[in-house]
């Protein structure tokens, strides 16, 4: 299982950004059902969610559920670094699921 992260050009896949690995979504499970619950959006292994907004606030998630996972924070302070240099680029991305 992997769930592929792109920089979104004309709403297809681009540049690829970043992979979430099975051992990966066991730990951001968490926060995406969080995120799902505040936005609505999934986030799921199976199939592409697309953010041309909103980015800030799966942000923001990742940045609350983070310290509950002690040795594994620095997999949250990975992917949200991605995250923060994809906003602020004001790319959007795609979630591509297998």
């Amino acid at each position: 299982m992997a769930l592929d992260i792109h920089i979104m050009q004309n709403g297809q896949p681009k540049e690829w950004i970043y992979s979430i690995d099975s051992e990966k979504w066991l730990l951001f499970k968490e926060a995406f059902e969080i995120f799902k619950a505040k936005t609505g959006l999934t986030i799921d292994q199976y199939s592409d969610t697309k953010f041309s907004s909103g980015l800030q606030i799966l942000i923001d998630v990742l940045k609350s559920v983070a310290p509950q996972y002690g040795e594994s924070v620095e997999m949250f302070s990975e992917f949200i670094a991605v995250l923060e240099a994809a906003a602020s680029n004001g790319k959007n991305i795609i979630f591509v699921g297998d």
